[in-house]
């Protein structure tokens, strides 16, 4: 199958960013763009690796318009 772009002006949401759901522990359970659930790999990582993926997030001005799906059914 071919791949699929999910998103840009075809969708009912128009969220330009990751919503990443967690339990009380704060692991994560599910991680979505606007209606679409998306595979993902949670890993912990050190302190300082933390710390510079805040001070980078902290700076970034980056959007999701679209995602690009491989061998969706649809």
């Amino acid at each position: 199958m071919a791949d699929f772009r999910y998103g840009d002006n075809k969708t009912i949401h128009g969220t330009r960013h990751l919503n990443i759901e967690t339990d009380i522990e704060g692991r994560v359970v599910s991680v979505w763009f606007r209606c679409m659930p998306l595979p993902f790999e949670q890993v912990t990582v050190s302190e300082v690796r933390a710390e510079e993926m805040y001070r980078m997030y902290s700076e970034s001005e980056i959007k999701l318009n679209a995602v690009v799906l491989e061998d969706i059914v649809r």
